[in-house]
């Protein structure tokens, strides 16, 4: 499962550490949702470049905004058999750079926020599509899940596929295969935040007081 995520930190910070990530300045979202626009990193026709991207995932070509069905996951068990998700495979990977995700071991209690790669920057693997609002051109994505690992299995069943390393990333996006998706490794630490994740990353600063 992967519901809330962070981007936060130096420019140069992401550049080092997410392939071919071109992030305007300095990030410091730290409560990112599902529906809200993110800067990730897509392969369009071999060109690999840095896009904004609605986090919720619509059929490609879609002339409208749906939520109806929860696409900001996609299960990598249904991956090559879901219409929604199968061509995406082939020709439409991404990756969605983060400090950290959360999750909620005991509902209404602060998340636990989860640290990779030493604490630096990670990306997490996706598809993407495009969608078009009043005819305008559009990115979404989706998060790839996976069963959870030995630390996530005291959270939850599901995580999300994390690529910690640039030249798994590059495969991911260049090349891409499920051997990628299911032979990933990653070593993950937790912190539980002091306060509910909306009082310490306020969409606006002004409420956290």
């Amino acid at each position: 499962m992967c519901g809330r995520a962070s981007q936060r930190g130096k420019r140069e910070d992401f550049k080092n550490y997410i392939y071919e990530f071109e992030p305007q300045g300095d990030l410091f979202r730290g409560n990112i949702k599902p529906t809200q626009d993110v800067s990730i990193v897509i392969n369009d026709r071999d060109a690999v470049k840095t896009v904004d991207a609605r986090w919720w995932c619509q059929f490609d070509g879609a002339r409208e905004w749906s939520t109806k069905y929860a696409t900001f996951n996609a299960n990598i068990e249904r991956l090559e058999s879901s219409p929604m998700w199968r061509n995406l495979l082939k020709s439409k990977r991404c990756l969605m750079p983060v400090t950290s995700f959360y999750e909620w071991p005991e509902k209404g209690k602060p998340p636990l926020e989860i640290f990779a790669n030493g604490g630096h920057p990670f990306a997490l693997a996706g598809l993407w599509s495009v969608w078009y609002e009043n005819g305008e051109r559009r990115h979404s994505f989706a998060v790839i899940t996976t069963a959870a690992n030995e630390f996530m299995s005291a959270y939850h069943r599901a995580m999300p596929v994390i690529l910690e390393a640039k030249e798994l990333q590059k495969l991911w996006l260049l090349e891409g295969g499920m051997e990628v998706l299911r032979g990933f490794e990653c070593h993950l630490t937790g912190e539980r935040l002091a306060d509910k994740i909306e009082k310490v990353y306020p969409d606006r600063p002004d409420d956290a007081a």
